[in-house]
């Protein structure tokens, strides 16, 4: 396998976008030096595809662009503001010290920033958010923002791997340092892996997906030295490097890194039993684990959770939690030891603070937005079904609507359930091909866009997004076509003819055929109530007795688990090359089946060590055999072969899909404070899979002049 140790001008040469233009000077710099660099962006490759009935003929031009980037490099690193009377005080190193010896450089912006402001942003959860994580989860490595396909270092300095797939190695960015101040070395990943990871009792849920490996057999994790470890495999494991695209490095339960000096309070190796005992009867606990637990299985601790005590949490983070004025009103920080720097080298981030206030419902947020109140409105809270309202008040507010496509917010798709213990009959029917494909060419799509999405959406089949390596136009267009002639004639075909007084079509067992959709509401989008009406109509119409509930999510989550729901309904996220490989569960469930998933038996047979247990419900063949072809997209090494892997699992999909999908692709209409800067260009995904506009690195976003509009 090709080494991952990338040299500056391939960084730069992969973090430069196509319009990238000269780049501004740092304010404040001392006596600057010129440097003139030449960039060799990419290979440009534009597609054109001409259709005709099933064949497809591409035609390639290429075209190589070669741009020059002037900046001024100043002698020292710029300090924040915001830190200078800690470092004047002595309470905290000058910059340099803080940062690593060869910090991540932040390329491919429209210029060079300048410190200061506040973004202001929501969250609809006194603790917890799921609104605004994507601006704090750096991850150990990541795709780059200019194609989206190809790795590069993070959180870590370099990697390679072996040619066969089966050994990796990291090395780490020397002097890089926690949130705290303390070093981030080898025992940190030793601490994680060996002390909780794996241990005993500790009760970690996934301790971190890509060292479990596939179908559960891990890795085995060596310490070089300070700053270089090690993972080995017994297997082919092609897909390792990109899995740790979503590992978020010191989330406490992924890892690979956990705050071994931070940690060690609560661990009975270190801490003793005395002192934990005493911890245990404080916080009502009965095992020491317990303990540790408390730190490590918050989701996302500094992330997503902010308990009051998070803000002494050691984090590898851009901006940490450290004041909480009023519930549900948390104010986060610099990390004043953040580890990226700007092409000149001024530490990231160049925000100063950001502030998440709690919102009840999303009627107050957009009072708030119309009212000049908020600098930010993220991906899961924006919608097209709200655009109008975005755009009448754009002008005469301080907000810009963003141009961005969604990878997640607004594809609803249906999940009909394909183990259904309680109803063996209606299972029987749901099992049969011809009923996905009917329930699938009834929907009005085209009147969907109309109705909720304005005609802005591209409608079709659940598939990936037209961007991807995977995609195929049959897949978009598959059974995706409004025709209820064909629906009633599919559901004629297989036995379904017999009605009762009142048109609705009768069971085997005589029964009316009735269905029911069952949904948590906004979490799956502003519009899937009104969604999921439209749909029981167009359902009713061939003969279905639909029906349509919206449930608690929690209540949601557990009739799931428990095969009780007959329809779910979820947004269709991992989409793109950058998750669509890694977690395939939309398409097959493969893992996490409380959200949307086709039968969470079919996921528990897949996932269990031994399939022949009590219990474990298998799968038809056919059924198995896309789960074969999920792992060997998991072992190869070429990413090409995997793609070819990949599509024959939506070839299958395209003849029998097991989900209906409506929206192909649709805008993500962000909201953000009109004089921010270096935000992601137009078009590009955002979403799950970009894991928001993290992988557009935030800690870069400034506002001009340091104020906000």
């Amino acid at each position: 396998m090709k080494s991952k140790v990338l040299t500056r001008r391939e960084f730069l040469h992969l973090t430069t976008a196509a319009a990238l233009g000269a780049v501004a000077t740092a304010c404040a710099a001392p006596t600057p030096q010129i440097i003139k660099e030449t960039v060799e962006v990419e290979k440009v490759v534009e597609k054109t595809v001409e259709v005709e009935k099933t064949v497809e003929v591409a035609k390639t031009v290429e075209k190589i662009v070669e741009k020059t980037v002037e900046v001024e490099v100043p002698k020292g690193r710029s300090e924040p503001p915001m830190l200078e009377p800690l470092v004047k005080a002595g309470k905290l190193p000058p910059v340099d010290e803080r940062l690593p010896m060869n910090p991540f450089v932040v390329g491919g912006r429209e210029s060079i920033g300048v410190y200061g402001g506040e973004v202001r942003q929501i969250h609809f959860d006194t603790v917890w958010s799921v609104d605004t994580y994507d601006w704090m989860s750096d991850r150990v490595l990541q795709y780059s923002d200019t194609d989206f396909r190809t790795l590069v270092p993070n959180m870590i300095e370099s990697w390679e791997g072996s040619d066969d797939g089966t050994t990796y190695t990291f090395h780490m960015r020397k002097g890089m340092r926690w949130s705290d101040g303390e070093p981030l070395t080898t025992e940190d990943v030793d601490f994680w892996w060996n002390k909780w990871a794996i241990a005993e009792g500790s009760e970690s849920w996934g301790p971190a997906a890509p060292f479990n490996g596939i179908q559960g057999k891990r890795c085995e994790i060596e310490i070089l030295d300070d700053y270089t470890f090690r993972c080995k495999f017994e297997y082919t494991f092609g897909l390792f490097p990109h899995i740790l695209t979503r590992n978020m490095g010191g989330y406490p339960c992924e890892g690979p890194f956990m705050p071994a000096h931070f940690l060690k309070k609560y661990h009975i190796d270190y801490a003793g039993k005395e002192a934990l005992e005493k911890l245990m009867a404080e916080w009502s606990m009965e095992r020491w684990q317990q303990v540790l637990n408390r730190f490590c299985n918050q989701w996302g601790l500094n992330t997503w959770q902010f308990p009051d005590w998070a803000k002494d949490f050691p984090t590898l983070a851009a901006w940490v939690p450290k004041e909480y004025p009023a519930e549900g009103l948390i104010i986060f920080h610099r990390n004043p030891y953040y580890w990226k720097v700007d092409l000149v080298g001024n530490q990231l981030p160049y925000i100063d603070t950001l502030r998440l206030d709690y919102m009840a419902d999303t009627q107050t947020m957009e009072l708030k937005l119309i009212g000049g109140e908020l600098d930010w409105v993220g991906m899961h809270d924006v919608t097209v079904a709200k655009y109008p309202l975005y755009k009448e008040n754009e002008d005469k507010s301080n907000y810009t609507v963003g141009d961005y496509l969604s990878c997640m917010t607004d594809r609803y798709t249906l999940y009909p359930r394909r183990t259904l213990p309680k109803d063996p009959v209606l299972e029987q029917i749901v099992n049969h091909p011809n009923w996905t494909r009917a329930l699938s060419v009834a929907i009005d799509r085209d009147e969907i866009n109309e109705s909720l999405f304005y005609g802005l959406a591209r409608m079709g089949q659940m598939a990936p997004m037209p961007n991807s390596s995977y995609y195929k136009e049959k897949y978009g267009t598959a059974w995706a076509q409004y025709d209820p002639d064909l629906a009633n004639k599919l559901l004629d075909e297989m036995g379904l003819n017999k009605r009762d007084s009142q048109g609705f079509r009768l069971r085997p067992d005589g029964k009316r055929l009735s269905y029911m959709i069952e949904h948590p509401g906004i979490r799956v989008g502003a519009s899937v109530a009104e969604f999921c009406e439209m749909v029981t109509t167009y359902w009713r119409e061939i003969g279905i007795d639909a029906t349509v509930k919206e449930i608690d999510e929690q209540l949601y989550g557990e009739r799931m688990r428990a095969n009780e729901v007959e329809c779910g309904v979820w947004h269709a996220d991992r989409c793109t090359d950058m998750l669509l490989p890694i977690q395939m569960q939309w398409y097959i469930p493969t893992n996490d089946c409380q959200q949307g998933t086709v039968s969470c038996a079919w996921q528990q047979w897949y996932q269990a060590v031994d399939k022949n247990a009590e219990g474990i419900v298998a799968p038809p063949e056919e059924i198995q055999q896309l789960y074969a072809w999920v792992d060997e997209m998991r072992m190869v090494v070429d990413d090409d072969e995997r793609v070819a892997i990949g599509q024959k699992i939506f070839d299958y999909l395209a003849d029998k899909p097991l989900a209906i999908g409506t929206v192909l692709e649709s805008p993500c209409p962000l909201l953000y404070n009109k004089n921010l800067r270096n935000m992601p260009r137009p078009k590009v995904p955002i979403g799950w899979d970009t894991y928001g506009i993290n992988t557009y690195h935030p800690a870069a976003f400034y506002y001009e002049g340091g104020k906000r509009a």
